[in-house]
């Protein structure tokens, strides 16, 4: 069976980059289907609980109980704490220009990189387009 992967963490909802992929990744917790991805309490996941200011189990019962996009991102804009258009962009900025910055996290995310099949590419060079090129969605 082939992995589910949830949307890229470059889509956006509400401005927001990778709070489609964190609904997918709720949703797919619920079904048993998360397959090894880490969820809510660690990495892009608790980044953006922490700039929203929402608690992940209230997130994940929200998109439990909510069936479409629309209505969790109605939700997450009625809890989360209000953010102008410029704080989310340089939000966004911020996580989308995410990289290895210490010998440790190089060393991970070059190890990452050789499992997913992309040892020697020097055009991946972030979080974001790591999990592009793993999930099948850059070539």
């Amino acid at each position: 069976m082939r992995r589910l992967h949830p949307r890229s963490p470059y889509e956006k909802l509400g401005g927001y980059v990778h709070l489609p992929r964190l609904i997918d990744k709720a949703r797919l917790h619920r079904k048993g289907l998360l397959d090894g991805y880490n969820y809510k309490t660690v990495g892009f996941d608790k980044h953006l609980l922490s700039f929203l200011k929402i608690d992940g189990d209230a997130f994940e019962d929200a998109v439990h109980r909510l069936d479409k996009d629309d209505a969790v991102l109605k939700w997450v804009e009625d809890n989360a704490v209000k953010h102008s258009p410029e704080e989310v962009e340089h939000w966004n900025q911020v996580m989308i220009s995410r990289h290895p910055d210490t010998a440790a996290k190089k060393a991970r995310f070059t190890h990452f990189l050789k499992q997913a099949g992309g040892a020697g590419r020097k055009d991946i060079r972030t979080y974001f387009d790591l999990i592009e090129f793993d999930e099948g969605r850059m070539k």
